[in-house]
């Protein structure tokens, strides 16, 4: 039983001294990205394309955002723009930049008439 209890003791303490760690993963990022739409992969029959989602992390309040090249206001940690397509398959570069770290996703779609 006295071993019992020191083994519970410890692993308690392991658990106290863990908690801090395992806090919000975005949280602890310089700058995180996050694409809500569109989806990669999808096809649209309309020529326009709302591009929206977040960053998080650290630097997120001094984040800068583009879209294929273009800048998009970041209020709030989100973002969204209109992206003209063209015929068949397009390639939307998204990036983030802000306290050195700029990550990146690409979304490809296809606009079909």
């Amino acid at each position: 039983m006295n071993n019992l209890f020191k083994l519970v003791s410890i692993l308690f303490v392991l658990s106290l001294l863990a908690l801090p760690l395992t806090g919000c993963m975005e949280s602890g990022m310089v700058l995180s990205l996050k694409v809500d739409t569109p989806k990669d992969g999808t096809t649209v029959t309309t020529a326009t394309v709302t591009v929206s989602g977040s960053v998080g992390g650290k630097e997120n309040k001094e984040a800068k955002v583009t879209i294929n090249n273009a800048d998009v206001p970041v209020n709030d940690g989100k973002f969204s723009a209109n992206i003209t397509l063209t015929e068949g398959k397009n390639v939307i570069d998204i990036v983030a930049k802000g306290g050195g770290a700029a990550p990146k996703e690409t979304v490809t779609i296809t606009y079909k008439k």
